[in-house]
């Protein structure tokens, strides 16, 4: 392992001599003056040039571009998105610093996401700028209607109120554009893969006043495992109204559903990373129940406005969206191994979860400068989320099943009412968010914000009611320097919480859990060329975390603690027009620092590396006979995890390769009768390796295998 480490590691280095030695040729290649204008005026929800952006509006309101951010910021581009042919947003995560996707290939519900060892599933996931999710009920987002997908690395309190210590990752999605769109593709892969996709957007009026952007997906899929799909429908239209250059409304829309697998795989650890005396579990194994009813239904409506006053010193921006979100899930998921290593012993679960949410994000912002050496910008917002969520479980016995000859028998049957909730919130919150400039060079920043997290839960079995109130205040303060040769050493403090919901054994009400993190790093963004280099260290705790009750097992106190640090180290660069890369290495030291729990101390949080490391290059050839042909090629490394608190059972560690090949029939001839077609050929875990994504003490949860995909396109 440590070879392998040091392998990718030196490749990492190789790549930034590349950059250099390329440097001087990509000076001489570059687009002409108005595309390059067009690079340093990108919108920070605009579109991003081959892989590298310079804006984010995830990591700050005051525009501040990524290289004076004082966090860690990555942006997914739809370039990228294009050329990995990524297909959900835990996917298009896989070749980013310190974000571990951790999905099961069976299991496609959500978008599950670790990011600096703390789960950001819930508390994380962001679409423009505000979160759709309840207490249970999660989100899915379709990247082919995704512009972009941004990771803000550490916590983010201070600008979107409750949140995970590790992060937060934004889907911005496709807006409206004045230039015609016109995009079909037509797509077929690995288990019957057959999908469909679209993209129009384009000018209503003669004066490019009102536009529209009609973008959808319709997909019929197996997956590796029998009895589990993979559909999709979607569907997302958005209209602009942009009366002048200072005003901009649009409104946004979208519809899904989406046909899964179960929630809970069960693939007992003995007969995959421990031994069985029956043998190794095969490959793909699938030990849940057939026929099983697993569908999630997401609505959205909302808009965003922009104006900028005649002064151009004060604008205001609002944003607002209401979700419905509904699954419905069955499963006959595996509990225990019996004694004789082979019988699953099962129990049947049927759960129902309707979430609405209503959230809404409004701010002004004022551009000032004192003299010529001071110039400063301030954000003064508020924020309101509402949330209803109906939630009812179903659980009962089922027959149990041969994990090396499974019968998977009849279909589901209804188990008896075992939970039955409604939960409602109110989060608000009023924030500011400052970035002052001192002599062009020191950068100071400094957000805070004050939340207040209403919680009421109806227990619709026993009638019972609880409430639970919390609120606290949250802030960053950054300090960047900036130097004429694009090196921007920074250091930056941040704060952030998330309510705990529920009562200990005695009835006394959960405290938030906090987090605190202080990093410090470097970026490097070159002059002549377009890349971005970044090196980050950090040191993250999480507080209050519950942890076993040394006088009672059967109630949880939150005296525990996880401390997480380490480095990142990341290089994206447009090397030149046709040649584009991305390299990354994340050493993440994960420890258990307070515990009830004996022997727990200062052990690794399980099912989390240490190491992780990735590089994707694209190449395409612009000149000669084949003139259009190109070529990807990713490698993913995942350092091992363990499966158990005390980290006696060790999951092991895993080196991934993805290969692309890709041809625009345009290139040699722009003006032949093929003009706008583009061919694509995608294979992921190309080696078609075996490797267990997560595992429990008792469980596994299988990785994706090998997967090939044809995508043909055709844009005019």
């Amino acid at each position: 392992m440590i070879l392998k480490q040091k392998k990718i590691i030196s490749l990492i280095s190789a790549i930034n001599v590349i950059a250099f030695i390329d440097s001087q040729s990509f000076a001489q290649e570059k687009e002409p003056d108005s595309e390059v204008i067009m690079v340093r005026g990108e919108r920070a929800n605009g579109p991003v040039k081959g892989y590298v952006a310079k804006q984010s509006s995830t990591a700050s309101k005051t525009g501040s571009p990524i290289l004076t951010t004082p966090q860690s910021v990555s942006v997914i581009g739809r370039e990228e998105l294009t050329d990995r042919n990524v297909q959900t947003t835990t996917q298009a995560l896989q070749y980013t610093p310190g974000v571990f996707a951790s999905t099961s290939a069976v299991s496609q519900r959500f978008d599950y996401f670790n990011i600096r060892g703390f789960d950001a599933t819930l508390n994380g996931a962001l679409l423009d700028g505000l979160r759709s999710t309840t207490a249970q009920s999660y989100v899915r987002y379709q990247p082919y209607g995704m512009e972009r997908i941004e990771v803000l690395r550490g916590p983010a309190g201070f600008t979107y109120g409750i949140g995970s210590p590790g992060g937060v990752v934004n889907a911005i999605s496709k807006q409206p554009t004045k230039k015609n769109i016109k995009e079909v593709e037509v797509n077929g892969g690995s288990y019957g893969r057959i999908q469909g996709q679209a993209d129009f957007s384009g000018a209503i009026d003669k004066d490019k006043t009102l536009l529209y952007r009609l973008v959808g997906v319709i997909r019929k899929s197996g997956t590796q495992f029998r009895h589990v799909p993979d559909n999709t429908g979607y569907i997302a239209p958005s209209f602009s109204w942009k009366p002048d250059t200072n005003t901009s409304l649009t409104i946004l829309s979208s519809f899904s559903r989406d046909e899964f697998g179960p929630p809970r795989p069960f693939l007992p650890i003995y007969g995959t990373v421990l031994p069985n005396p029956h043998g190794k579990i095969p490959r793909n194994r699938y030990l849940d129940g057939t026929h099983l009813d697993n569908h999630m239904t997401q609505m959205g409506l909302g808009y965003i406005f922009d104006h900028r006053f005649d002064d151009d010193s004060w604008s205001v921006h609002s944003a607002s969206r209401y979700t419905y979100n509904d699954l419905s899930t069955e499963t006959l998921t595996g509990m225990s191994l019996a004694k004789d290593m082979r019988t699953l012993n099962r129990a049947a679960y049927k759960f129902k979860i309707t979430g609405r949410v209503f959230s809404t994000d409004n701010y002004g912002k004022k551009e000032w400068e004192l003299g010529d050496l001071v110039k400063g910008t301030t954000v003064l917002g508020a924020s309101w989320r509402n949330l209803g969520e109906d939630y009812s479980l179903l659980a009962g016995k089922t027959n149990s099943i041969d994990i090396y000859r499974p019968t998977y028998g009849a279909g589901f049957s209804t188990p008896n009412l075992f939970t039955k909730t409604y939960q409602k919130a109110n989060e608000v919150g009023i924030y500011t968010a400052n970035t002052v400039t001192f002599a062009k060079r020191v950068i100071l920043n400094f957000d805070a914000r004050q939340d207040w997290a209403m919680v009421g839960t109806h227990n619709k079995i026993s009638n019972g009611k609880t409430d639970q109130n919390d609120n606290k205040f949250t802030y960053l303060t950054g300090l960047t320097y900036a130097t004429d040769v694009g090196v921007a050493p920074y250091v930056s403090y941040a704060t952030t919480f998330a309510p705990m919901l529920g009562t200990d054994f005695y009835g006394n009400v959960f405290k938030p859990t906090e987090g605190k993190q202080i990093e410090t790093g470097v970026k490097y963004q070159p002059t002549n060329l377009e890349a971005l280099f970044t090196f980050a260290w950090f040191h993250i705790d999480q507080t209050n975390v519950k942890t076993t009750d040394p006088n009672n097992i059967q109630n949880s106190v939150q005296t525990g603690q996880v401390t997480s640090q380490g480095i990142e180290v990341s290089a994206v660069a447009n090397i030149t027009r046709d040649l584009k890369i991305l390299a990354n290495y994340t050493y993440n030291d994960l420890s258990t620092t307070k515990t009830t729990v004996p022997g727990a101390f200062h052990k690794i949080p399980t099912g989390l590396p240490e190491h992780m490391a990735s590089f994707w290059g694209d190449y395409t050839v612009s000149k000669g006979k084949i003139a259009g042909l190109g070529l990807g090629f990713g490698v993913r490394y995942v350092g091992k995890t363990y499966a158990d608190t005390l980290n006696t059972i060790k999951v092991p560690d895993f080196t991934l390769f993805d290969m692309a090949v890709h041809y625009k029939f345009n290139k040699r001839n722009p003006n032949n009768a093929l003009n706008g077609l583009r061919l694509d050929v995608n294979l992921n875990n190309m080696f078609n390796k075996r490797y267990f994504s997560t595992c429990s003490a008792m469980s596994c949860n299988e990785g994706f295998g090998r997967t090939v995909a044809a995508n043909l396109t055709y844009r005019w």
